[in-house]
């Protein structure tokens, strides 16, 4: 395996996988693969759906990039700090013992995509919510594909978010296997991909990467032995331009104004809304889309 060859790899998925197409028939892929962190509980039956009026066929994302970090690297013993995630976060090592790198993907989403909920003042748009629930079929297929690309080279490989230890508690009343507190996991996506290198967080502690912040994220342990990236920023917001611009944006007014991150429960109460609306589908993405930092991280944004 070589950083080409992943690229490679992973934009060829992109272009061509049906998994990154509305209305292509998810089932025989899903028989396989499904598991229950890939869907965040719902019901598999919707992605049996195959006709969306004009927006059957619209593609979900753009091709994916990706950063490496060290599975030593000390970043990783800091989000175990109560500050940062806490106690429960797991390392590199607790996913597989022979870890040696740690490769985080930013999957953005299609920009048209992106420019239709920009354009939606109070809800977002519908293609907005088909990306965010039956989109997550396409990210789950990243992740088997470049496993699969690691192990057919001879090397180990899992990704976290697909393991059964894996927890991601999202209220205060859901009960968890190994208790952690609501609103955080044992394994967090956006930190991961700062250690990595592939960008920082912004106001609302959402990720902005090299190519903005309008995307999603997952990651892969593995043995395969690769020179990690040069975080090229210094803090937890480098790329965050400060511009409060995710804060006016936000519906429900969730994103704090005297210092970082968001009030999980307004927040969430919103996205109840929307998927009350549309069940199964659920989202939000206003603080990613109609902002400064939707496309580009600001340390790329003059190059």
């Amino acid at each position: 395996m070589t950083r080409d060859k992943l690229q490679k790899l992973i934009e060829d998925l992109s272009d061509n996988s049906p998994m990154n197409y509305l209305g292509t028939d998810k089932r025989e892929f899903m028989k396989d693969n499904y598991t229950k962190n890939s869907f965040s509980g719902l019901d598999p039956k919707v992605y049996e759906q195959t006709e969306f009026g004009e927006n059957n066929g619209m593609r979900f994302f753009e091709r994916p990039i990706f950063a490496v970090a060290r599975a030593d690297d000390p970043c990783f013993a800091e989000i175990k700090r109560p500050e940062v995630v806490g106690n429960h976060h797991l390392t590199p090592y607790d996913w597989m013992p022979e870890a040696k790198t740690v490769i985080s993907f930013f999957i953005p989403i299609n920009h048209e995509i992106v420019e239709k909920n920009k354009r939606h003042p109070t809800e977002p748009a519908l293609e907005w919510l088909y990306t965010r629930v039956d989109g997550q079929v396409f990210i789950l297929a990243l992740c088997t594909t470049v496993l699969e690309a690691l192990i057919a080279d001879g090397h180990k490989a899992v990704a976290p978010f697909n393991e059964d230890k894996y927890i991601i508690k999202t209220g205060y009343d859901q009960l968890t296997a190994v208790d952690i507190p609501a609103y955080s996991t044992n394994w967090s996506e956006r930190h991961v991909a700062y250690i990595t290198g592939l960008g920082t967080f912004g106001l609302s502690a959402n990720f902005i990467s090299k190519l903005g912040s309008s995307g999603r994220l997952v990651s892969v342990v593995t043995d395969w032995d690769i020179e990690p990236d040069v975080r090229d920023y210094g803090d937890w917001l480098g790329y965050c331009l400060r511009c409060g611009m995710c804060k006016q944006k936000c519906p429900p007014h969730a994103i704090y104004e005297d210092r970082i991150g968001k009030n999980h429960e307004a927040c969430g109460g919103f996205i109840r809304t929307i998927r009350a609306k549309n069940e199964p589908r659920f989202g939000c993405g206003f603080c990613q889309t109609g902002i400064p930092c939707s496309y580009r991280g600001p340390a790329v944004m003059n190059e």
